[in-house]
């Protein structure tokens, strides 16, 4: 089944985070993370409960769901092939 990054309200993730690149948008409410500041700690790993963040491919930081924000609708969605996935976005 997939795992994906719910975008936490409190995000244990950003909570955990050792060098601030998990970051919680107030505004939209999308949990971020920069690769630039990540130290490869495995906290956030460690710390989420629905096992949506891992390892990318370089073994060296880690990669979540963004919600494709570069696409007007996430990928995972768009080709979901019985349109069980939807988005919502959510304006707080």
């Amino acid at each position: 089944f997939p795992r994906s990054c719910l975008h936490c309200d409190d995000a244990p993730c950003v909570t955990a985070c050792l060098s601030g690149a998990m970051k919680k948008d107030e505004e939209t409410g999308m949990v971020t993370h920069d690769p630039e500041k990540c130290i490869g700690c495995w906290t956030c790993i460690m710390v989420c409960p629905y096992g949506a963040i891992q390892r990318d491919s370089s073994g060296k930081v880690v990669s979540k769901c963004d919600l494709c924000a570069e696409l007007e609708v996430p990928a995972c969605v768009a080709n979901c092939p019985n349109g069980a996935l939807v988005y919502k976005e959510v304006k707080k």
